[in-house]
This record gives C-alpha cells, structure tokens and sequence, in this order.
C-alpha cells in the first residue's frame, strides 16, 4: 500500500516524506510515536494562553536560500532578531560574549586594552572560538579567554554534558565563539524568523498532503525489525519492500547490541510569576555558574505575547539531566554526547545499518548528530535524493 516507511515527524522525517509524496507522487507511511507530530518543535498553547515551545527554544536562522523557500511555503514567517545574555559574576552581559562584555567585566582603561589586543591578535576576523583564544601568545586576550572559559564554557560545559570540556569534542565548544565587535545578535545569517502561527502549524501543513498518511501514538519499533545478517528490514513480520527512513536512535534500532550511546535530555520547569517582567535583560539568558539550570526563557517575551499576559510572566528553567528512557523527567533524548570514545561506538551501528540497502537513517539522533535547523532540512534534502535514487533503480 506505500512506496515509503518514514519513522518519525521531526524536521527530517517530514521534509522527506513531503518531497516525496508531492515531487515524486509516492504513498509515504509516517509512523510517529508522540502523540502530535513536530518532534522536538513541538509547541503548544499552556494554561495561561502562552504558546509554548515545549522542548525549548527555537529559532529559525539560515543563509541557505532553498532551505529558507521550502520553510516559507509552510507557514508565514516573522522577521525575528535573537538576542540572549549570560550572567557572569552577577553582571548580565551580551552572548556570544562581545565588546560590551569586556566593558562590562573590566575597567575603563583595561577594558579598552583588551579590545584593542584582541583586534591585533586577530586583524579582519569576526569572531574566535574560545579554545583559539586561549592558545593566543597575547598576554591580555589569553587572560580574557581564560575568565570566560573558567565562569561561563567550563562550568556551562559541565552541566549540560556531566562532562569536563576536554572529554567534548571541540566543535560543541566552538558552536559559540567570541564576537571581536559590538554585535549584539546571536546569529548571523541572512534570514532570521519565526513561523507566525507556531512550528506545530508549520508541520501539519507539511504533512498535509493525499499521498501522506501518518500514523500517531505508534512505535515504530512495535512495527519493525531489523535483520542485518540477512540484509533485511522487517514490517509487521514481512520483509519491507520499500524505503525505511529511520529517524531514530540507532543503538535502540539494533536492540543495543554493542551497547547504549549517551544522549542529555531536558527538563523544563515552567513558572508563572505575577509581575510583568522577568529580571533578565533578554527573552533567554544563560546562568552558566548557577546550580542546577543552565538558562531561562520568558516566552512572553521571547515569543512576543506580551498583549496575552497582562499582569503576569511565564518562565522556564532548563535543566541538563543523563537521557532515561524510563524516567518521568529525561524520558526525551535531545543531545547526542559527542565524543571520540560515542562516534566509535555510533560507527558500529552505522556498519550494521549500511548492511541493509534499503534502510536510511537521518536526523539528529539516526546521524547521532547537533543539527541547527536549516542544516537538519539540508540534510533532509540530500537523504531524500538518496531515497529517490535507489527507488528509480528498484
């Protein structure tokens, strides 16, 4: 009855199953195990008339102009600046940390000195990873490098992966590096917004479409079974004759057969607070040396609602915990641990996954992988030329 088997509705899932039943006029099968679909874009309105964004914030930024017209055709999409902060010593400074925040955490006349080392350490350059400043032969950017490091990338680091900065791999620490100028926004891309009626809207529209049908509150893994010594993967007991786009975990695909990769999941700890600010300076703020949370989000003002919450707030605090799948709190994997040690393991599966022609995982957690979001639909393009591939071969 379906040319495709798409496991999950996140951004992956979706935009495959959507190209393929609109450009090719394939019958796609979407099995979702949530009640809803959207992944971990889920956003809903609460009790107090605030939407949501119900596995933490999210903002659509790219300077790839086909991801950018692909999104568009789903939703109308707001302009939307993003603006976040870090508190360091009590003192709320701009993040990814800038020229202010020197002017902030230093005297005038230091303040001025550090900058200026900083422009000749690195002529021309916009920003730096933090783990380049702290090899730089200036005396001054090295100390500067290091106050950030030791009150704001170390002790962030430690709580949102329970590991020390040099058990991650370098490319988390350098997701965000350390602006040499006064700019204030957090990205930096050519567009930058928010789908107006929600991210939820945006992919029911997607997932609008004849040759779609999606299946909620099913478990993919109650359906399939993955025989890789024999090349196969199974649906309902019979050998699927068609794609199977994976968007899962693979160690959980495979029974965990050469053991569990790590994932950090969140846990949000919604607030209403009777008054009508928050006191942080910008609708999310990091508190890297705080116990316990790693940031908050207003989404009265992060979503701009101020006009549905008069008198009142709504704030989350976001709390880094170990993924357990059997846990009230960490039931949901949101991060992939990536290590040396974590991709050995992920190669392993990715070997016994290669085994299968016709299976094809993607997607954060089948490339056990951190995808920004237009990168995540990037790669929701190319696994899907993929997919038309091998079914104009078969």
């Amino acid at each position: 009855m379906f040319d495709c088997i798409v496991v999950g509705s996140g951004f992956c899932g979706s935009v495959i199953a959507r190209r393929l039943a609109e450009e090719c006029g394939k019958k796609v099968l979407l099995l979702e195990r949530r009640q809803q679909v959207s992944g971990n874009m889920y956003d809903a309105y609460d009790e107090n008339g605030l939407l949501i964004q119900k596995y933490g914030p999210h903002v659509f930024h790219t300077s790839k102009e086909a991801v950018n017209q692909f999104v568009n055709r789903f939703s109308e999409m707001d302009d939307y600046t993003f603006r976040c902060s870090a508190e360091i010593d009590g003192i709320m400074v701009p993040s990814p940390f800038n020229f202010k925040t020197v002017d902030l955490l230093y005297p005038a006349e230091k303040a001025e000195a550090v900058k200026a080392a900083c422009k000749e350490a690195y002529p021309g350059r916009d920003a730096v990873p933090i783990l380049e400043m702290l090899r730089c032969e200036n005396p001054l950017v090295k100390e500067y490098a290091q106050m950030l490091f030791e009150k704001d990338y170390m002790p962030y680091t430690c709580k949102q992966w329970d590991l020390r900065p040099d058990q991650m791999d370098v490319s988390v620490l350098n997701r965000v590096q350390v602006m040499l100028s006064y700019r204030d926004t957090y990205f930096n891309d050519t567009y930058e917004s928010m789908p107006a009626e929600g991210y939820t809207k945006m992919f029911l529209n997607m997932l609008d479409h004849p040759n779609i049908t999606v299946c909620l509150n099913t478990d993919a893994l109650d359906e399939l079974e993955v025989l890789p010594e024999k090349g196969q993967v199974l649906y309902r007991g019979q050998p699927a004759d068609c794609p199977v786009v994976y968007t899962g975990a693979l160690d959980e695909l495979f029974g965990y057969r050469f053991g569990h990769l790590p994932y950090r999941a969140l846990w949000f700890d919604y607030k209403r607070l009777e008054q009508e600010r928050y006191i942080q300076e910008t609708p999310i703020a990091v508190y890297p040396m705080r116990p316990g949370y790693t940031r908050i989000t207003e989404y009265k003002t992060f979503l701009r609602q101020e006009e549905k919450a008069d008198g009142f707030t709504v704030i989350a605090l976001e709390y880094p915990l170990e993924y357990d799948k059997d846990s009230e709190k960490a039931s949901e994997p949101s991060y992939p641990v990536v290590n040396q040690e974590n991709m050995d393991l992920y190669a392993k599966y990715t070997k016994l996954a290669a085994e299968i022609p016709n299976l094809f995982p993607c997607g954060r957690l089948g490339d056990y992988k951190y995808y920004n979001m237009d990168d995540v639909i990037d790669r929701a393009f190319q696994v899907y030329e993929t997919v038309k591939g091998y079914m104009e071969r078969e």
